[in-house]
């Protein structure tokens, strides 16, 4: 049963999807930039507070666990605001996060306001998929779940570039502050829509049935090993680089490069999803597996394999989320936001919990254990998402 009326999917025709699209990536970018600019400027923030990469991990963590507190609610308050309100509102808060980072006096400030700015990054995922799902036709939502979720390693991607162009040459400073203008302009790319009332889908895949719900939390854990796995590469990658041999400009641009990877690969398997109709939790799976072949070279400190194995990191291990997002809609499409919320709350406990214990591996064990460690938790979400596919 379609989770809209034949009115609601008039009004569909009212926005282009083109519009929908620009508003999603731009609203999705902005709710992630404070933690990846975060990452991408480690180097400068170490040397100019002399912490170690222990901290980077605390603060990620801490961001990625506010999110996932705040996930499930937030994803109740998608629904009663609705899609549009919820994003301009998730990405008021990050704009104001960006400028509280730019202020920072000392790294416990700098890591609490990182934190508060988990929150409204929570709200913004769901809103967005909310929007999708009412106002893309469903014959378009892989490809749309692709551009949506592209734009984390886009984050990721000017987060790199902001290292050799901002904090190099005027500092660290600007670089957040450059953010908040691309924050306003995203809240006013949000178009203003009617608002559609979803109606739960009566189908038996839907989230009240005690299978749906079984098959989601296995793909939330999934999703959050997963995630654990790959978002040490938005927040150590450079950090790797310059231990590996790269200099501060070109660890930056290997951060822009594996992003711009990933941007183009989540979007592609997002038309082949649309176009060729294949099973999306088991391309995640072969996903998950090649990238943990990607985190494996990035262990072998050498610079050309460790390029290498970033490109293949940010182009399989972490190119899966919008698949993630888009199975998830199509097994519970009277429910998306809720239904994304609680798989989103999997990722972000993941994306809490392994810049952690990534950065508490690569200050006592060494950085090369660290990605070792990533490649093997990559192979263990692939075997869980196959039992979700049972």
């Amino acid at each position: 049963m379609s989770a809209v009326t034949s009115a609601d999917r008039e009004q569909r025709g009212q926005v282009g999807s083109a519009r929908v699209l620009v508003s999603v990536a731009a609203v999705v970018t902005v709710g992630v930039l404070p933690v990846f600019l975060l990452g991408g400027l480690g180097v400068q923030l170490q040397a100019e507070w002399g912490f170690g990469a222990i901290v980077l991990g605390l603060g990620t963590a801490g961001f990625f666990a506010v999110a996932a507190l705040s996930s499930r609610g937030m994803g109740w308050v998608a629904e009663r605001l609705g899609a549009t309100r919820a994003m301009r509102v998730a990405v008021a808060g990050s704009s104001l996060c960006l400028l509280g980072l730019a202020a920072a006096r000392h790294p416990t400030w700098l890591i609490t306001v990182l934190w508060a700015a988990g929150m409204p990054n929570a709200l913004a995922q769901p809103a967005s998929n909310l929007l999708i799902a009412e106002r893309i036709p469903e014959n378009r939502r892989g490809t749309a779940f692709g551009v949506k979720q592209a734009a984390i390693p886009t984050a990721i991607l000017l987060s790199g570039l902001a290292v050799p162009a901002v904090a190099l040459t005027i500092g660290w400073r600007w670089a957040f502050c450059a953010a908040v203008p691309f924050g306003v302009a995203s809240a006013l790319s949000v178009p203003r829509l009617p608002r559609l009332e979803s109606r739960a889908a009566a189908d038996s895949g839907d989230s009240g049935t005690r299978s749906g719900l079984r098959a989601l939390l296995l793909i939330a854990v999934a999703g959050g090993l997963g995630s654990a796995a790959a978002n040490a590469l938005g927040t150590f990658v450079t950090t790797t680089a310059v231990q590996v041999g790269f200099g501060p400009a070109a660890a930056g641009l290997v951060l822009s490069s594996g992003s711009a990877v990933g941007v183009v690969v989540r979007v592609l398997v997002g038309v082949a999803a649309d176009r060729k109709g294949p099973d999306p939790l088991l391309m995640i799976t072969v996903m998950l597996l090649v990238g943990s072949f990607g985190y494996a070279m990035m262990a072998l400190d050498v610079p050309i394999p460790f390029v290498v194995g970033a490109m293949v990191g940010f182009g399989s291990g972490w190119a899966w989320p919008g698949l993630l997002n888009f199975a998830v809609a199509r097994l519970h499409p009277g429910r998306v936001a809720s239904a994304t919320s609680i798989s989103q709350t999997g990722v972000y406990i993941g994306g809490s919990a392994g810049p952690l214990l990534f950065g508490l591996l690569a200050q006592y064990a060494g950085i090369q254990l660290a990605w070792l460690g990533a490649g093997v938790v990559a192979v263990l979400a692939s075997l869980l998402l196959l039992l979700a596919r049972e």
